[in-house]
């Protein structure tokens, strides 16, 4: 694992420092007054404590620092077998990950930063691939649900996602979803309803509501794929404010739409939301100057347009909805998005102005 990871940052233009200690590798990328550094930390075999570690962040903050560099980052990537040891030092340091080795995990908490330097991606690939799962360390149902919810790496898209399942379930319990007078009852979008008695709500209970389980299922997978790769790059607060305010914008436009086309069809679904989150990762590839991870905004552009088409070439699809919640979640992810090197998350010991 470590033979890969150093091939992995190498790769990525990083150059290898030696080290007097044989457990902490350092690794670092210039751009004019600018030094990314990458640290590797060994937690197995080196018994340093939160003080200790600190020693080291400042002894090479001030080797870089003679080097002349005005602006250093630096990050730190734990290596343990006891995850708690690890929470222990990455809560300490907002600039860190923890790599749990019995599990390969990369755990990134809380406090720590989405990303570093666009690495985030290939390095989970990279552990993805290094790890081999034994059958004794199959999980139980109990593990399963609370590692999913408590440890996934994109837990609010993973909320999202049964926050949407427990209402296609509740609603199929006491009647068809793929009856549209029974969805209507029950808040899906329907024009005459919001313009002649005011049920506004309708923009917005409509965004959780699903016609049949394949029209869930494929809502479902689209928001798994692009909201973990979203809630990783901005996190669960403001992922959760696309979703809602591109799925209402989603909503206002289809209902626009209705009104100037003069229909009647009742509408419903996450598209709108889940379209935003796609705008959101292209507004996001944009600012970070055309790649993010291994998206490009090319690949990006390519998957947006393939299924605005279908859509429009579909039957029965809101294409209004999903355009509006396209448009919005561009806008919010241009906005939202900080690139790593303003990170605000970034401890003031590891800059020099």
């Amino acid at each position: 694992m470590k033979d890969k990871i150093t091939g992995y940052l190498i790769n990525r233009g990083y150059t290898e420092l030696g080290s007097s200690i044989p457990e902490l590798d350092i690794f670092f990328r210039v751009d004019g007054i600018l030094a990314m550094v990458f640290l590797t930390i060994d937690l197995r075999s080196l018994p340093i404590g939160p003080k200790e570690y600190e020693d080291i962040k400042l002894q090479v903050f001030g080797l870089f620092s003679k080097k002349g560099y005005q602006n250093i980052r630096i990050f730190s990537l734990f290596a343990v077998n006891d995850i708690n040891r690890g929470k222990m030092f990455g809560t300490l340091d907002p600039l860190s990950w923890v790599l749990e080795l019995p599990t390969g995990r990369l755990c990134i908490f809380e406090n720590e930063v989405a990303d570093f330097d666009n690495l985030r991606f290939g390095l989970e690939g990279l552990i993805s691939e290094s790890t081999e799962i034994s059958a004794s360390g199959r999980k139980t149902v109990g593990k399963w649900l609370h590692d999913g919810l408590f440890l996934s790496k994109a837990p609010l898209t993973l909320s999202l996602i049964l926050l949407n399942i427990m209402v296609f379930l509740a609603l199929s319990i006491f009647g068809s979803t793929s009856d549209v007078t029974y969805m209507v009852e029950h808040g899906a979008l329907y024009t005459p309803l919001v313009l002649m008695d005011g049920q506004v709500y309708r923009l917005f209970t409509c965004m959780f509501l699903h016609f049949g389980l394949e029209h869930l299922a494929a809502n479902m997978l689209s928001l798994w794929i692009f909201g973990e790769r979203v809630e990783n790059a901005l996190g669960k607060a403001k992922l959760l404010f696309i979703y809602i305010f591109s799925g209402l914008f989603g909503s206002f436009l289809s209902l626009l739409s209705s009104i100037m086309l003069g229909s009647e069809a009742a509408s419903a679904g996450a598209s709108g939301a889940i379209f935003g989150i796609i705008g959101a990762l292209f507004g996001i590839v944009t600012r970070n100057k055309g790649r993010f991870g291994d998206l490009t905004s090319g690949r990006v552009a390519l998957l947006i347009g393939y299924s605005v088409m279908a859509g429009m070439t579909g039957q029965g699809i809101d294409n209004a909805a999903h355009i509006g919640g396209l448009i919005m979640g561009f806008v919010l992810g241009l906005f939202l998005y900080r690139t790593p090197a303003a990170n605000k998350n970034i401890p003031t010991e590891g800059n020099q102005e």
